[in-house]
């Protein structure tokens, strides 16, 4: 005789088969979520079925394994069994299995029989987000999202950024609007431990610098300090902002960078080759700022010699 090889697909099959009938007998009598309650106790259940087996009468006994740690059920009726588990604080989840104890007779003989259930998954539902007391704001701006049982180590993360999140109660989270480009309307989430949650768009407005001069005007090699403001605290990250002109050879300057928790910075801006055009601030979230720049030859100025040092105060 030839030997037979079963395809996997089939062998998997007879497999999960004589699994599934070896777990038979435990029925499965408890919800896969619970809404949350006061007491915070959850009715945990199942029944025994004897399925031909001849068990013995009042022979059953039944655990449970809940991560890993085993409980006697009671029992509430001769295939009946039940177990109030006590939630632990802060835990949304819990697997567990049963596991029975029995006795059968097998002809004259009685033998002392075990069976496993398939492992179970419990979610207690408890947490909620009502929403964001308002969906819009400037980046440094705060906002508030309520909800219920959120926990320290939640944020709220906005455009695929993690906004700089305070825990303020179980029904409230207070955060920093992120600066972000690229569009106003961005997805945000709640991002948790305990599962993550979507809360929809949220409109982040471009906000503006601001600078101590509404034009520059300069001789060669004359120096001025040049500030650039924003109305909140730069991020953790700093704001580099970007410096263009269509002038590079009459203004000599270094790069201008917003560090974090400031508000403003300065840099020395000096007067190259005579010409006029403009300056162009620009950044990620942030309204183009412009601002007209003229550099004026004169007797003394065209002699005068550029300094290579630009930027030391």
């Amino acid at each position: 005789m030839k030997n037979v090889k079963l395809p996997l697909v089939i062998f998997l099959y007879v497999i999960t088969f004589v699994v599934s009938g070896c777990n038979s007998m435990i029925r499965n009598n408890t919800p896969a979520q619970f809404p949350q309650n006061g007491s915070e106790t959850y009715t945990i259940a199942m029944s025994v079925n004897p399925n031909g087996t001849h068990l013995i009468p009042n022979s059953c006994s039944a655990h449970i394994v809940i991560d890993g740690e085993t409980h006697r059920m009671d029992k509430n009726s001769d295939f009946e069994y039940s177990y109030n588990y006590a939630r632990s604080a802060g835990q949304h989840r819990v697997n567990y299995y049963y596991e029975i104890d029995y006795k059968r007779k097998v002809n004259s003989s009685v033998r002392e029989k075990s069976q496993r259930s398939k492992l179970y998954g419990l979610t207690i539902v408890n947490r909620y987000v009502i929403g964001f007391e308002s969906n819009r704001g400037v980046p440094g701006s705060k906002g508030t999202l309520l909800g219920r049982s959120f926990e320290r180590g939640d944020y709220v993360e906005i455009g695929g950024v993690p906004c700089e999140t305070t825990f303020v109660s179980p029904n409230s989270l207070s955060f920093v609007v992120p600066i972000l480009g690229h569009g106003n309307r961005h997805h945000a989430r709640l991002v948790s431990d305990n599962g993550d949650i979507g809360l929809g768009f949220f409109h982040v407005d471009r906000v503006s610098f601001h600078s101590n001069l509404s034009s520059i005007s300069l001789e060669p090699g004359e120096k001025q300090v040049f500030v650039v403001s924003i109305n909140f605290d730069a991020p953790r990250e700093g704001i580099e902002i970007d410096v263009t002109t269509n002038i590079p050879d009459s203004i000599i300057m270094k790069d201008i960078f917003i560090p974090a928790g400031a508000r403003s910075t300065s840099v020395v801006i000096q007067g190259g080759i005579a010409g006029s055009g403009m300056l162009y601030l620009a950044a990620a979230g942030f309204e183009e700022l412009k601002i007209p720049v003229e550099v004026i030859s004169s007797n003394e100025g065209t002699n005068a010699t550029i300094d290579d040092d630009v930027g030391d105060d």
